[in-house]
């Protein structure tokens, strides 16, 4: 009988290293949003990649931050306990930006318990081959690293090479998920954060951080096949919801348009999206509220 293997992957890094992008590479689907705005991720993520006798279940976490608010605490423990109890830890460092004193931090905090730590150097589709390798020296000095990846997750290099090493580090025989499961989420969390990817893409620098989206309703018709989706964009300030509309509505008719084709394609069916605007001072610090939307602190 051939033996199973599975296990979890914790990936971590500072935000906007490629985390996301990387982990929907490795599955071969789009699971976690992706934008270039810091902390696009809020919450603890599983891609999860069956094949033939094995699982490996990757855990995409935020950005590593300090708190600035309740909603960044609630970040900041999401990365502790994904990294509890996992078979390997994979940090991801941006190797277009190059290794940065934050970066060597994060390898000094994750060589200090017994997991293995597997650094993978993301971005080289646009990093300079000669920079790039100079900056991979200053890993040397740590010799606790496992191996060292350089991957390109937009194009789609050397991201097989990285799974394949990956597959050494399980330590499990039983598979905890369904062959055909690729997430832990909901299909109601996977719509809501469509929504707040197609924002985070197109609004301005200063508001991303204070949105969260709302669901209030998401019905299918059977006999339409298609879906009724209504929910609201969260801002902190009434100043940031005229940006939000947009002159004459146009911002969230673009928002929205752009979210419902990509819902579409999640739930392959026509979708009705309906986007309000509610303003909800200093939602980020009300646990009410965070709970509310489904930022609850996990433990």
């Amino acid at each position: 009988m051939t033996q199973i293997k599975s296990g979890y992957i914790a990936i971590v890094g500072r935000a906007n290293a490629g985390k996301s992008t990387l982990l929907n590479s490795l599955i071969q689907q789009k699971i976690s949003i992706v934008s270039p705005k810091p902390q696009t991720t809020r919450e603890n993520i599983l891609g999860i990649w069956t094949e033939d006798n094995y699982q490996m279940i990757f855990v995409d976490t935020p950005g590593a931050l300090v708190p600035k608010n309740q909603l960044g605490s609630i970040m900041a423990k999401n990365i502790e306990n994904a990294v509890v109890d996992v078979d390997c830890i994979l940090l991801v460092i941006d190797g277009h930006e190059g290794i940065k004193n934050a970066d060597l931090d994060l390898v000094e905090k994750y060589s200090k318990n017994d997991i293995p730590l597997v650094i993978a150097v993301t971005k080289t589709d646009i990093s300079q081959p000669e920079k790039l390798m100079e900056q991979l020296s200053k890993l040397n000095a740590y010799p606790k690293i496992k191996e060292v990846y350089a991957v390109s997750a937009r194009k789609n290099r050397g991201v097989e090479e990285l799974k394949q090493h990956l597959k050494t580090y399980l330590t499990d025989e039983k598979m905890y998920f369904e062959a055909d499961e690729i997430t832990d989420k909901s299909e109601r969390f996977l719509v809501c954060e469509i929504i707040r990817e197609k924002a985070l893409l197109l609004l301005n620098q200063e508001i991303p951080h204070g949105i969260g989206i709302e669901l209030n309703k998401m019905t299918y018709n059977e006999i339409k096949n298609n879906w009724l989706i209504d929910a609201n964009i969260i801002t902190e300030k009434a100043s940031h919801k005229g940006i939000i509309l947009g002159k004459q509505g146009k911002m969230i008719k673009s928002i929205g348009t752009s979210a419902r084709k990509a819902i579409e394609k999640l739930l392959g069916a026509h979708v009705n999206l309906q986007l309000w605007v509610k303003i909800k001072e200093d939602w980020r610090n009300s646990n009410f509220i965070l709970n509310e939307i489904g930022y609850s602190q996990r433990d």
